[in-house]
């Protein structure tokens, strides 16, 4: 039959040793989430397929198999910061999409050495249709510029919240920049910050304006050279106004709705209320996400905080966008939340995504409890990348905590690899 492959359709499917003359399994050996792919071998029964996946042999019901998968979420294990995959549909009506690229090269290594392995081996190109960067704190974005860097990839739009970081203490700071983050100025009662950028020409003139923060800078660097090479297609900026058009894929409807940051306009600027202070603020406007494909729903909030979160509230007034059936944890799980956000969001499942800064404790007791707490989950579900982080003792390879979720538009699995893999099956897997 040769070098045949078909995708796993169905949200998760078992493969069997062996088959009764009646097609029954006999012996699982394998459990393979949606949107794997197998290699189809030459021995068929009636029903069944004989398959090979992951080292692993087995027989496969016939009607798990396909040609397009559905949806499939990867919140990678990028130590403390955020960093997650989306894959939707097929490579020729699908689309692939990065959510932050946190601190170091843990997204990048994913990427060309597991998730792209074929691509780079073949010296083919992957293509990006969005990339979200919730905003610019070296545990969101960092990541993001070898990838950008990399000529392995092309990108169609990188997306931004508009708020820039800058040094005061580098000789050429701004002398009319109030903060870390640049002007700020009082409307009524309420501060502003009025310091902000559009497109990448308007990030080059904050840049040559100077007193940029030197990691931006590099940024910087990165997207003006993906732009002169051609594989950068836009660069703009993002908050509750913007619209990501709707497309369907297999079928279902996929949307992304922006339902923050929330800005107003001073002295016919764009502005963001200041919060407590440079940190409250730059982490209070992260770009906000609702993902949809079919019937269900998936939050990323970025780094939203108390004073963030009553704002966002606030504007909604009685509308309620943020329910969804699975949210990724504001703030890599600190307490710096509102319990009456949490309650709007009301998930299924939360994935907390944090690393070993033992300064931040993070994820905190209070914020497991509470993701527990207010969800509608008759068993709520509470996944950690750095709890299902372990390490071989024998070899000290690091087995990293990703969390993997799939969905067909209808149902919704999620899972993470056991510590120790007993007879292939690999995963620790929950349908919602």
């Amino acid at each position: 039959m040769g070098n045949i492959y078909k995708v796993v359709c169905a949200v998760y499917a078992e493969t069997f040793k062996n088959l009764s003359p009646e097609g029954k399994g006999k012996t699982k050996n394998n459990t393979i989430l949606m949107g794997s792919y197998v290699r189809l071998l030459e021995e068929t029964q009636p029903g069944w397929q004989k398959v090979a996946a992951f080292g692993i042999e087995g027989w496969i019901e016939e009607r798990h198999l396909g040609d397009s998968p559905g949806f499939k979420c990867f919140y990678v294990d990028v130590g403390q910061g955020d960093g997650a995959l989306i894959e939707v549909g097929s490579d020729a009506d699908g689309k692939k999409i990065l959510i932050d690229g946190g601190p170091s090269d843990n997204l990048s290594r994913y990427l060309s050495k597991w998730q792209y392995k074929y691509q780079f081996n073949n010296n083919t190109t992957v293509h990006f249709d969005y990339v979200f960067i919730s905003h610019f704190d070296k545990d969101h974005y960092n990541g993001l510029i070898d990838i950008i860097n990399d000529e392995h990839y092309t990108f169609g739009t990188i997306y931004h919240n508009g708020i820039a970081k800058f040094n005061k203490e580098k000789v050429n700071f701004p002398d009319d920049y109030t903060s870390g983050l640049g002007r700020t100025e009082k409307a009524g009662k309420t501060k502003y910050l009025t310091t902000s950028f559009d497109t990448l020409d308007e990030l080059n003139a904050l840049k040559e304006n100077g007193g940029m923060l030197d990691l931006l800078e590099k940024f910087v660097s990165a997207v003006n050279n993906a732009s002169a090479q051609g594989r950068l297609g836009n660069f703009m900026r993002l908050d509750y106004k913007g619209k990501i058009a709707g497309v369907t894929i297999n079928a279902l409807p996929f949307t992304i709705e922006v339902l923050g940051p929330v800005t107003s306009v001073v002295n016919n600027a764009i502005a963001y209320k200041y919060f407590d202070d440079e940190s409250h603020t730059i982490n209070g406007h992260s770009i906000v996400l609702k993902i949809t494909y079919g019937s269900k729903s998936f939050l990323f909030g970025g780094d939203l905080n108390i004073p963030a979160e009553d704002h966002l509230l606030e504007h909604y007034g009685g509308e309620n966008p943020f329910e969804v059936d699975v949210a990724k944890s504001c703030h890599h799980g600190a307490s710096e939340f509102t319990t009456a956000y949490m309650a709007k969001v009301n998930p299924l499942a939360t994935v907390i995504s944090s690393g070993d800064n033992e300064s931040y404790s993070h994820p905190r007791a209070d914020a497991i409890g509470c993701a527990g707490k207010y969800s509608r989950a008759e068993r709520p579900l509470v996944f950690s990348t750095e709890l299902a982080r372990s390490t071989n003792v024998k070899t000290d390879e690091v087995k990293y905590g990703m969390i993997n979720l799939r969905c067909d538009g209808d149902k919704i699995i999620m899972a993470q690899m056991k510590e120790a893999v007993s007879e292939g099956r690999v995963w620790d897997l929950y349908e919602l």
